[in-house]
């Protein structure tokens, strides 16, 4: 099985989810995590594509930062498995942080935008050391991005963050890490080093659709990512192709 955790999709931004849908047919790929776009806490469409497509979807939602938890919690009983929080966000409400708490009682998964700064950055150690047990999905390989340059030294520093057992992280496409346009030649360490801290267990793909179109594509967001990782086991490709999303994401 193959699971894409991290793709957008909309009816003001982006494409609706056949557009999705049609990429993933043609790929193989079996079901995906739609993610809320920034700035956008009406979840309304998200709860229409779970209900349109059951069982192959999932949903991160976006609250308001003014949430004391209760659009968390209406959210999550209309069926959104996870939510989107910054690394270091923190609630305008009476409590800094009332969502993340919301999140951890109603047992979401947070998919968690970041950069490797904020990743070991003070805020970030507050939310694991009061949720140790919250599954918290680190985006875009901890935001690493295409300018970081060997050795790395503040990624490595985040990836040390791998001794905490409730952090995965998700891998895109390679046009996120390096220049584009094709061929990506060389491909940086930096999916490696992520594998390397994590494990296979722990580490996840997602494309980025729709955003990918503009660098590699859809197709080759997962084709190259599975050439690279082609000399894994079968065990350790099924992990980070599909069985770690499976696992967390997923219910069954």
């Amino acid at each position: 099985m193959i699971i894409d955790t991290h793709c957008h999709a909309g009816l003001l931004k982006y494409e609706p989810v056949k557009s999705l849908l049609y990429h993933m047919d043609q790929n193989g790929v079996d079901r995906a995590v739609l993610i809320q776009y920034a700035g956008n806490s009406d979840n309304t469409y998200l709860i229409d594509c779970l209900e349109r497509h059951a069982g192959r979807l999932a949903a991160a939602m976006i609250v308001d930062p003014s949430d004391d938890g209760t659009a968390v919690r209406r959210w999550a009983d209309a069926g959104i498995r996870g939510i989107r929080l910054r690394v270091d966000a923190r609630s305008t409400s009476t409590d800094p942080l009332a969502i993340w708490r919301a999140a951890h009682e109603c047992g979401l998964v947070v998919s968690a935008p970041c950069k490797p700064e904020l990743i070991v950055g003070g805020a970030f150690a507050e939310v694991i050391e009061h949720f140790p047990d919250l599954s918290i999905v680190l985006e875009h390989l901890g935001g690493v991005g295409d300018k970081a340059q060997p050795p790395y030294d503040v990624f490595v520093k985040a990836l040390e963050l791998s001794r905490f057992d409730n952090l995965t992280m998700k891998m895109p496409g390679f046009g996120e890490i390096c220049p584009v346009p094709m061929p990506f030649d060389p491909i940086s360490p930096l999916p490696t080093m992520a594998l390397e801290a994590f494990g296979a267990d722990r580490l996840m793909w997602g494309s980025d659709y729709p955003p990918v179109s503009s660098r590699e594509g859809y197709a080759n967001s997962l084709q190259i990512p599975r050439e690279y990782f082609s000399d894994l086991s079968e065990t350790e490709q099924s992990a980070i192709f599909g069985d770690t999303a499976r696992r967390v994401w997923f219910d069954d």
